[in-house]
């Protein structure tokens, strides 16, 4: 390896920053590729510094910013196949109804456009063997996938297909919930994990992604809860649903975890006038923390924390989809969250 890469110097010297530079402006798939090229291509690839700025680039000059549709086929055996396309968010003709966005019920072999005729990008597919059962649904962070499947925890880059899976936690405990969120000051992926065992009924294990020493250390919690099994995650603070008591009968609260102090706080009780006969979907709106709920009528409803100090919540807003537009009960839809114009996305939870 070493003489390559004295060769490809000598062949073809290009100044660090040179390469730097254009680094930069190539797609993550090919990034992904250079980095067996050379060892000095992929010092400055993974180098944070460079991680740092591609991010920031890519998100400046993405005028167009896209959506990701993932897929799954489950084969016997626990293993879930998964598979990624991206489409433009940017559409020149009406939307069907006002602040909605429907995603297309299509299968996923004959997978159609959102709106208009240009298919979606392929970006990559993913294989999960599976030890146990998924029960909480993937979360998606700031280009990078969480997936739980028992005590197993896996990270998934969409852009290239590639998965890491974490360290395991202590063979007494039992994990409960897991939640990715994304530091923006720092440029750090973290994992809050929330395990139960025989000593404790609800431990609080942080992991950061990419550290040199990648393990799980402990969090003190103020105050005891259950988790629900959503979560959304705003400049650098990750949100969740939470019962004090030990199921999620119990009234709900919205709990504060701060990725940068790695604090832990009960931010607000959910809305006076919440009933949901569902459970809540937390949701980014507008750079607020959302929770939207599902009726068995067939409408959503939505209520806005506008401020967290003083525990204000919006008063509730409805919205109603009617079968013709989508083709299928509204019952069968649900939340994925919103795009930067504020338009709520639903999917159909089956092909």
């Amino acid at each position: 390896m070493a003489d390559t890469e004295k060769s490809l110097q000598s062949l073809d010297p290009i100044p660090v920053d040179v390469l730097f530079e254009i680094f930069l402006n190539l797609p993550a798939k090919f990034l992904a590729r250079f980095v067996c090229v050379s060892k000095l291509w992929a010092k400055i690839i993974r180098n944070q510094d460079f991680i740092r700025s591609f991010s920031f680039r890519s998100f400046r000059e993405n005028k167009q910013h896209r959506l990701l549709f993932a897929f799954k086929n489950q084969i016997k055996g626990y293993q879930e196949n998964w598979y990624f396309f991206s489409k433009s968010t940017h559409v020149s003709t009406p939307l069907y109804e006002p602040n909605s966005l429907v995603l297309p019920d299509q299968n996923i072999n004959k997978f159609e456009a959102l709106v208009g005729e240009e298919p979606p990008d392929f970006e990559s597919s993913t294989v999960c063997h599976l030890k146990k059962m998924r029960y909480q649904n993937p979360s998606y962070v700031h280009g990078l996938i969480s997936f739980l499947y028992g005590e197993e925890q896996i990270i998934c880059n969409p852009s290239i297909g590639k998965s890491i899976n974490l360290p395991t936690l202590g063979s007494s405990e039992t994990i409960i919930g897991s939640f990715l969120g994304y530091d923006p000051i720092h440029a750090q992926y973290k994992v809050l994990c929330l395990n139960k065992s025989s000593l404790q009924f609800c431990g609080h294990q942080v992991l950061t992604l990419g550290a040199q020493n990648c393990s799980w250390r402990m969090i003190q919690c103020p105050t005891p809860h259950y988790p629900g099994t959503t979560s959304v995650c705003i400049d650098g603070v990750l949100y969740y649903s939470a019962s004090r008591g030990f199921t999620m009968h119990e009234p709900l609260n919205l709990v504060r975890f701060d990725l940068r102090t790695e604090s832990l706080e009960i931010a607000s009780v959910f809305p006076e006038d919440f009933k949901s006969s569902v459970k809540p979907s937390l949701i980014n709106y507008r750079g607020k923390v959302a929770v939207f709920s599902k009726y068995f009528c067939g409408d959503f409803r939505l209520w806005v924390l506008e401020d967290a100090k003083k525990q204000q919540w919006s008063k509730e807003q409805r919205i109603s989809i009617r079968r013709g537009v989508i083709g299928r009960l509204p019952q069968g839809l649900q939340i994925l969250g919103t795009s930067d114009m504020g338009e709520v996305i639903f999917a159909p939870n089956y092909f």
